[in-house]
């Protein structure tokens, strides 16, 4: 073990590599923790932390009935923008009582695989109040979109999906503070 310490301590790249490392291995590992009480690992929605606890139990996600007509879901800035604007609506919450229609509001936007993350979410960690501005399309093709949009609390990327181009567009995910990556 000495070695293995001299070696990383032996030049300021290596001193610097390791500490990279480190830190993303521990990245990793906190969004892993099984204790976590917002989305799992690999679920792209990462709520900002607060210090108040998960008062209860997560409702269990029934599958995402169709969006409102009033969303034009064949268009996914709007589809990301109502949905957000649902999300968002979830840190007013106080109530336990008033999850249940939050989070069936919200899922009316969602993929089953969102609808399962967003049953996760303890809607008082949602860190955004409101929408701020209009969504950009920041990744586009075919099957699948990503959408920024701007809140109060910072932007919100939001990947988009369907099985066809002549389906209507579905959350798929959302991550707080990430833009799209190119081929992602």
């Amino acid at each position: 073990m000495h070695s293995a310490a001299r070696w990383a301590l032996d030049r300021p790249l290596r001193l610097a590599g390791v500490a990279a490392a480190t830190v993303a291995a521990a990245v990793v590992l906190g969004m892993c923790s099984a204790n976590d009480s917002g989305p799992r690992a690999g679920a792209d929605a990462k709520p900002a932390p607060t210090s108040a606890p998960s008062p209860g139990p997560s409702p269990t996600p029934p599958s995402p009935a169709p969006a409102p007509a009033d969303v034009d879901t064949t268009d996914p800035a709007a589809v990301a923008t109502a949905y957000i604007t649902a999300w968002a609506a979830g840190q007013s919450l106080s109530d336990p009582d008033q999850w249940s229609r939050w989070y069936a509001h919200a899922a009316l936007y969602c993929s089953d695989r969102c609808a399962a993350t967003l049953a996760s979410v303890d809607p008082a960690r949602v860190p955004a109040t409101r929408v701020t501005g209009d969504a950009r399309v920041t990744y586009d093709r075919d099957t699948r979109h990503e959408v920024a949009v701007p809140t109060d609390a910072g932007e919100v990327s939001v990947r988009l999906v369907r099985d066809a181009p002549t389906d209507p567009w579905r959350v798929e995910s959302w991550e707080q503070g990430a833009q799209a990556e190119p081929g992602r």
